[in-house]
């Protein structure tokens, strides 16, 4: 691809080689170099100077190489502001005098500076022009590209996409970055809520401090008061020796508080005083300690309904939700299922070690078809999977292992042979309790809360139906 314009340049220049002053027929000119019609194989990859006519006497470094054609060519040393001010000035001149652009050969009308054609320039006397083209031949542009896309890869891993939708969520984290305020983070199960956060952090000025992370849903609530502000010594019985809490463990960095509308209510007024003024006492003690932390918390919880419901405290809510992030499900993005399975499939396969070139069509069909319910999680470990299966070159829609009956979306279309009422209910409870049990890792109050029963019925139905171990 050419970059540079050329322009007819059939003069005689002079080149001093080997400390002598050779003269040779020039054929055309570029901002790269110019092109001659003698043999020049005596000077070939010499340093030499080239003493050529422009508007004045022009001398300019350069070597003499020879280009694809086995044609002799020197190619130009010069900073890009000495070429600038004396090959691209005169480039520019002699294109507007032909009136016509020198790639595609459209009239240049009322002095454009580009083609409306091709949308090539025609003004060559910046020093930023002729770098970005000397550097585009050589490949240094390519190359840079390439290393500022692996470095977006590895950063994010699955935070990977191309939809619009990500793109938002990509725009809002680069502008929640640049300050302090809380983030409330709003998604499915397996979304990335996560990744966000970090992705936040990683880009803000606490950067170089602690990412704490702390599941709300995962710790006891007897537990979790000493998991965020720490103890001392002989708090309670087992408070052996002090501890500090993860609060205080993130100064100067970022708090992650996920599954914050799974906190307890008790809980809740005990960060919300936390939050007023950044300072705490650990348990069992009086100093007061402060923490400059900045909140970033993560639900899956409609906090709006749960504050509604009296589920979770509005002040506390309207203290976190200052700044929003809200991410799509995997099944309302459907370009990005195939840009992240790809993604997957070179991680895992180099993981395991076994040379898999990508997915048949009948499989990518199934990807990009199948609803994902636990979203990009359940998109990991299903390709995981497949990449153990394989035997081939390409995944196959049967290593994906994908069945529709574990898909809520897709299990209850009338394809089955029975229309008994009391059958299809009871498959229909058995589809919805396996797929709850997935979405929340086992999780009871998350499969209550997802089916919308309680927790005593969700383990008679596990019970029932013999679930709760999952079998390989």
């Amino acid at each position: 691809m050419r970059l540079s314009p050329r322009v007819p340049f059939n003069r005689e220049i002079y080149i001093d080689c080997q400390k002598e002053l050779v003269p040779v027929k020039a054929e055309n000119l570029s901002l790269l170099g110019i092109k001659i019609k003698d043999n020049l194989d005596r000077c070939l990859e010499e340093e030499i100077v080239v003493i050529l006519e422009l508007e004045n006497s022009v001398s300019l470094r350069g070597k003499v190489a020879r280009d694809e054609l086995k044609e002799h060519v020197i190619v130009f040393f010069e900073a890009p502001e000495v070429i600038a001010s004396t090959v691209g000035k005169y480039l520019t001149v002699k294109i507007y005098q032909s009136g016509r652009c020198p790639f595609c050969h459209k009239i240049i009308e009322n002095s454009e500076k580009y083609c409306k054609k091709c949308g090539m320039f025609f003004d060559y006397t910046k020093p930023e022009i002729v770098r970005f083209i000397r550097d585009f031949k050589v490949g240094k542009v390519f190359y840079e590209l390439l290393v500022e896309t692996s470095k977006e890869l590895e950063e994010n891993k699955e935070f990977i996409g191309v939809s619009q939708a990500i793109k938002q969520v990509f725009a809002l984290i680069r502008k929640y970055a640049t300050n302090d305020y809380p983030v409330l983070i709003v998604g499915e199960t397996g979304t990335g809520k996560e990744l966000t956060a970090k992705a936040i952090h990683e880009r803000s000025k606490r950067a170089d401090k602690p990412f704490v992370v702390v599941n709300c849903a995962a710790i006891p609530e007897n537990l979790l008061e000493a998991e965020l502000f720490g103890y001392e010594k002989g708090a309670f019985t087992d408070a052996h020796k002090r501890k500090i809490g993860k609060i205080e463990y993130a100064n100067g960095g970022t708090l992650f508080l996920d599954e914050i509308g799974d906190m307890p209510m008790n809980m809740q007024a005990k960060l919300l005083r936390f939050l007023e003024d950044l300072s705490f006492s650990r348990i069992g003690g009086n100093e007061t300690i402060y923490a400059d932390v900045r909140i970033i918390a993560a639900t899956n919880v409609d906090l709006e309904k749960a504050v509604e419901e009296g589920r979770f405290r509005e002040d506390l809510f309207y203290r976190l939700n200052v700044l929003t992030i809200k991410i799509p499900p995997l099944r309302e993005r459907k370009e990005d299922i195939l840009p992240l399975a790809k993604y997957f499939l070179i991680k895992h396969s180099r993981e395991v070690e076994k040379k898999i070139k990508g997915f048949t069509k009948k499989a990518e069909e199934k990807l990009i078809n199948y609803p994902w319910p636990g979203n990009v999680r359940e998109l990991i470990n299903t390709i995981r999977k497949a990449v153990v299966l394989s035997e081939g070159e390409y995944i196959t829609d049967k290593d994906l292992d994908i069945k529709e009956k574990n898909s809520t979306y897709t299990s209850y279309c009338f394809s089955t042979q029975s229309l008994n009422l009391k059958e299809n209910i009871e498959k229909l409870e058995e589809d919805l309790l396996k797929q709850a049990f997935i979405v929340s890792k086992g999780n009871i109050s998350k499969m209550a809360k997802l089916l919308g029963i309680s927790r005593p019925k969700v383990y008679s139905l596990m019970e029932k139906h013999k679930i709760g171990e999952v079998h390989n």
